[in-house]
């Protein structure tokens, strides 16, 4: 038992001796950049747009987070000197080009959070599809009012959370959360979905909403459209994968992964990744978690309409018609878990960034520990048989 836990203190030493340096990224952000007191000085925090430069070597990653509209988030890779300007009467206007970068981006990738769907369950199922038009609710995100909880600025990170009271029709309370982080890294918010230097990480509450009396099996949905700096023909790959233990999302072994052309062939591109796991309780454990479904991505008939009041249309205006935009939905809960109504509570976390998704991996402590685990009863083993052997050997002489 000694000889265990002296070899569990080494453990613990080479952890944090041989654990890798990550690459770090210097972080300044900005709430409503440039905007005059007369536009912006709402006194209520509903204007809600984040700039946020993520400098490396080389280059910088710039983060646009806009609640003014339907919600959307931005991953932008640019020259290490670029910067940022808005029109905000234009961009308040809901004007093309509004927003410009002082150099063309060298890519760019981000969501819109376009609708939530509610719908009735009848089979309980879990999955959403849009086919009785009776038994589903739509409400347009355009339409939420956001008002700012938090925005917080440290070397390591920078998070925004934003409350809505919903609207007529859909009463309750929706929460988001944005958050950017300066190195990779697991985040501290349960599923602990693995973040990138180059990522945001987006989370979603609904809670207390009041379902449609009409809908005796109530769950939710939500559209997210994809937009792409890429050739418009191409597709998103999704790839559900089985993770190598479930040490960071309890319960959860599958990590989705939905990706540009160019993140999949050369790691250039932009990609969405989450667990399928939403939770119906604040305390976020096994015992509160249910699963997702998502739908495949799917071209819409008109990019640009998609697009109209938000922040890609601002940025690029008509050129949003050339781009990779596809959507698709995302369900919460499944079969047997009560609909939502049960817990009127469910969560969704998930991952946008630029390059290629990370694989999960162990934590050196976890191979560490485990390395221990099994060479300390087969180092005894083999000690315990070379001592039987040489005092076999003894004895015979």
């Amino acid at each position: 038992m000694k000889l265990y836990l002296w070899l569990l203190k080494i453990s613990v030493f080479v952890t944090a001796v041989c654990a890798k340096k990550d690459v770090r990224r210097k972080l300044s952000a900005q709430l409503n950049p440039g905007c005059p007191e007369n536009i912006c000085d709402d006194g209520g925090n509903i204007t809600n747009v984040v700039h946020v430069s993520s400098l490396g070597a080389s280059d910088a990653i710039h983060y646009i987070w806009d609640l003014t509209g339907k919600p959307s988030a931005l991953v932008a890779l640019c020259g290490p000197d670029t910067k940022l300007s808005i029109n905000w009467e234009n961009f308040f206007d809901g004007k093309a080009n509004s927003v410009r970068f002082s150099e063309a981006p060298r890519y760019t990738f981000g969501v819109v959070l376009s609708r939530l769907w509610e719908y009735n369950d009848e089979e309980d199922v879990g999955t959403f599809t849009v086919t009785n038009s009776s038994q589903i609710s739509s409400f347009s995100l355009l339409e939420f009012a956001w008002e700012r909880k938090n925005f917080i600025i440290t070397d390591d990170s920078v998070e925004l959370s934003v409350k809505s009271r919903g609207l007529q029709g859909l009463p309750g309370n929706f929460e988001l959360s944005l958050a950017t982080f300066a190195t990779p890294d697991h985040g501290p918010m349960t599923p602990h979905l693995m973040h990138t230097e180059n990522s945001t990480q987006i989370d979603l509450v609904l809670d207390s909403v009041l379902t449609n009396v009409s809908f005796p099996q109530p769950r939710f949905a939500i559209e997210v459209i994809l937009v792409a700096m890429e050739p418009q023909k191409d597709n998103y790959t999704v790839v559900v994968r089985k993770s190598l233990d479930d040490e960071f999302t309890p319960g959860i072994f599958k990590i989705v992964n939905v990706a540009s052309p160019a993140s999949v062939n050369a790691s250039s591109g932009g990609y969405l990744q989450y667990r399928p796991v939403s939770y119906t309780d604040e305390d976020r454990d096994v015992s509160t978690s249910t699963q997702t479904y998502q739908s495949s991505p799917t071209t819409p008939n008109n990019a640009i309409e998609k697009l109209n009041n938000t922040l890609f249309r601002s940025i690029f205006g008509d050129a949003v018609e050339t781009m990779l935009v596809q959507a698709l939905n995302v369900s919460f809960g499944t079969s047997g878990d009560g609909f939502y109504t049960k817990y009127n509570y469910t969560t969704w976390t998930f991952v946008v960034g630029y390059g290629a998704p990370l694989p999960d991996k162990l934590s050196l402590f976890v191979v560490v520990v485990a390395t221990i685990g099994l060479g300390v009863p087969i180092l005894l083993l083999c000690c315990g048989g070379c001592y039987v052997c040489v005092k076999r050997v003894r004895n015979n002489s």
